[in-house]
C-alpha cells in the first residue's frame, strides 16, 4: 500500500513535527506534501495525524507505524548507498555479521587483517541474535556470518572453524580467584550470572556443569554484561575464552575450569551466493585466527 515516496514523506513529517519543516527537509512544496499525506491516509483508511488543534499531532496509529517506517527508511538509504557504489564501479563491499560474543571480541581483529590485505574494501558489520541469522544469509543481506552454533538450513553452508573453551570469571576478592583451576563441583553453591538454558552459551554451560546452575542470581544476554556483573560482585560467570579476553577490569579474574566444554565457532555462507576474492581471504584469516592457541589468563594468587 505504501511506496518509497510515501515512506520518505511520513519519515520527514514525523522527524520534523510539521508539514512545513518536512517540506524544507525534502526540498518540496508544502501544499504538495500536505496532499500526499492526505492521500496516504485515504489509502490506509485511518488518520495518521490529528489536525484539530491547529498542529500536526501523530495519532496512536502513527506511533505504532513509526518504528517500522524508520526501519524501512534506513533500509532505503542502505539500498541507495549500495546502488551508488555499484554504479561507481565499487564492488568491494563486504557484508558480515556475527554472534554477540564473537562480534565484540575476535571479529574486529579479523576485519582489521582483512583491510590490511584489501585496503579498498568497504565493511558492513552487524551483530545478530539467533533469530536473525537465517534471514541474514537466506535473504541476501550479507556474505558471511560467524556464529557460536551450526546453521542447519539446506541453503547455507556451515563449517566449524574452531572453538573457545569455557572459563570462569570471578571477582578478585572471591576465594575462587586464588585457585589455579576450578572444578564444576567447586561451583555448585556459587551465585551465578548466567545465560538462559535455550541459548548456545546456556547449553554449553549446562554441559560443563552437568545441568543448569542451581543458584542463579541474574540472567544476561551478552558475555560483556556478565563480566560487568561479576565486577560488581553479583556472582560468578562461565563465559567463553574470546569474551574473557575482553575482561579489562582489574577486579575480574579468569580461572580455567577442569573438564570444561567449549563454544564452537562456525563460518556460514549462502550456497547460492557467488564467492569473492575478499570472502575467500576472510575465510582464510578466520580459520588461521581460530586455530591459533589462545592462552587463558589464570588467577593471580
Amino acid at each position: 500500500m505504501l511506496n518509497a515516496r510515501h515512506v520518505e514523506a511520513l519519515h520527514a513529517v514525523m522527524r520534523a513535527g510539521s508539514v512545513r519543516g518536512a517540506a524544507q527537509m525534502l526540498g518540496v512544496a508544502q501544499p504538495g506534501l500536505s496532499r500526499m499525506i492526505k492521500h496516504i491516509e485515504d489509502r490506509l483508511g485511518f488518520a495518521l495525524f490529528d489536525r484539530s488543534s491547529g498542529r500536526l499531532v501523530p495519532t496512536q496509529e502513527a506511533h505504532l507505524l513509526a518504528r517500522h517506517i524508520e526501519e524501512v527508511h534506513k533500509g532505503l538509504i542502505d539500498l541507495d548507498q549500495v546502488a551508488r557504489r555499484l554504479a561507481s564501479g565499487d564492488r568491494r563491499l563486504f557484508r558480515i555479521a556475527a554472534s554477540p560474543s564473537l562480534g565484540h571480541s575476535i571479529v574486529p581483529e579479523m576485519l582489521a587483517k582483512l583491510v590490511e590485505r584489501h585496503p579498498g574494501v568497504v565493511l558492513q558489520f552487524d551483530i545478530l541474535s539467533v533469530e536473525q541469522t537465517d534471514d541474514y544469509l537466506e535473504l541476501g543481506r550479507g556474505d558471511f556470518t560467524l556464529t557460536v552454533f551450526a546453521m542447519t538450513s539446506p541453503s547455507i553452508h556451515s563449517v566449524k572453524l574452531g572453538a573457545a573453551p569455557l572459563v570462569l570469571a570471578v571477582h578478585a576478592d572471591d576465594p575462587l580467584a586464588a585457585e589455579a583451576r576450578v572444578t564444576p563441583a567447586m561451583l555448585a553453591e556459587a551465585p551465578f550470572v548466567t545465560f538462559r538454558e535455550d541459548t548456545p552459551h546456556g547449553r554449553a554451560i549446562a554441559a560443563t556443569m552437568g545441568g543448569h546452575p542451581a543458584n542463579v542470581r541474574a540472567y544476561v544476554r551478552f558475555g560483556e554484561t556478565a563480566l560487568a556483573f561479576v565486577a560488581r560482585r553479583l556472582g560468578v560467570a562461565i563465559i567463553d575464552a574470546f569474551t574473557a579476553e575482553q575482561a579489562r577490569d582489574p577486579a575480574i579474574r579468569i580461572v580455567p575450569i577442569e573438564g570444561a566444554g567449549a563454544l564452537p565457532v562456525h563460518l556460514n555462507r549462502n550456497l547460492s551466493t557467488p564467492r569473492s576474492a575478499i570472502g575467500t581471504s576472510f575465510q582464510a584469516i578466520a580459520r588461521a585466527m581460530l586455530r591459533r592457541e589462545r592462552p587463558i589468563a589464570t588467577a593471580k594468587p
